[in-house]
């Protein structure tokens, strides 16, 4: 099922469920309370810039659901994060450096 268009709270759960990880195993991931993962996936809470980059490096499918400038710009984040970190990166069979996020400038 594709999660474009989707809202964020939607996204975080189908990913995590996806994984097999419970709100608990993700908050113990990424630093912060399994209420505040609830919070996330009910649309009580939206997470910070800095969460959404920690999701994004555990729960690789966050990525897919953005769309335009959202997604380039989560995906330069994504990879100097992992140029700065090595080994930060969660993918499956990691194809984030084949990635195109050029903008052309």
């Amino acid at each position: 099922m594709s999660t474009h268009n989707q809202p964020l709270a939607y996204v975080i759960r189908t990913a995590r469920q996806t994984q097999a990880m419970t709100q608990g195993e993700l908050a113990a991931r990424i630093g912060v309370n399994q209420s505040t993962i609830s919070f996330w996936e009910r649309g009580t809470e939206i997470p910070t810039v800095e969460h959404i980059i920690q999701l994004a490096l555990v729960l690789p499918q966050i990525v897919e659901s953005l769309e335009g400038r959202e997604r380039v710009l989560l995906m330069r984040v994504l990879r100097l994060e992992r140029d700065l970190f090595p080994g930060r990166c969660a993918c499956s069979g990691c194809k984030c450096g084949s990635v195109e996020t050029s903008t052309g400038s």
